[in-house]
């Protein structure tokens, strides 16, 4: 009776052979680990640049209202006059996260000299949405009452003036990434001193990104 020959044993693994092929399913898990990274960051590099890039906010002068303006000329009643300018500002954010701000200045010139300034709280202009600031400005008359120009001004009439408000704040994207963000806005305006009424009024705004 013939006898089967043996089927030859099958190969037995050897510990350099586990080994390296450990060390491949690492590389291989590395490789896939690092390709879904980088597909995730080229997704929210492109939703940053596109969905999320910061624009910049829109600052409007809606109106500009005087208070308290004598219009006696004569010298020793100019000592006396009083004047508060009210700036109803807004400030339109058209990002999609929300713009926190801190203090807005405004500030009054008469002829490039300062004459009256003031804070508006800070506040946050949520995303795609417009917030309004009122600021009241009473201005130090008393410092142009040697100025001869301002009284000459204040007997034919009309005053120009000249406003600055600066606002400054930030927009975080995806929690972590700041970008300071600074808007100015600035005004010339004549004032017709019989009825306080406003002429020629201009704005320009320049922001900082």
């Amino acid at each position: 009776m013939a006898v089967a020959p043996e089927s030859p044993l099958a190969p037995t693994k050897t510990p350099q052979r586990n080994k390296l092929h450990h060390r491949r399913h690492q590389i291989l898990l590395c490789f896939g680990t690092c390709g879904i990274l980088l597909a995730i960051f080229i997704v929210l590099l492109t939703i940053g640049l596109t969905v999320y890039k910061v624009k910049e906010p829109i600052m409007t002068m809606n109106s500009i209202t005087l208070e308290n303006l004598s219009t006696n000329s004569n010298s020793a009643a100019t000592s006396s006059l009083n004047m508060s300018v009210i700036a109803d500002v807004s400030v339109k954010n058209p990002n999609a996260v929300s713009y926190r701000y801190g203090s807005s200045m405004t500030s009054v010139y008469y002829h490039e000299i300062l004459v009256g300034q003031a804070e508006a709280l800070p506040g946050v202009a949520l995303a795609r949405r417009t917030v309004r600031m009122n600021v009241t400005v009473d201005l130090m008359i008393s410092q142009l009452t040697r100025d001869s120009q301002f009284v000459q001004d204040l007997v034919t009439g009309d005053v120009r003036l000249n406003t600055s408000t600066q606002v400054g704040g930030k927009v975080k994207v995806f929690g972590m990434v700041q970008h300071h963000v600074d808007v100015v806005m600035n005004c010339s305006l004549t004032v017709h001193v019989s009825n306080l009424s406003l002429r020629n009024q201009s704005c320009s705004q320049h922001v900082w990104l």
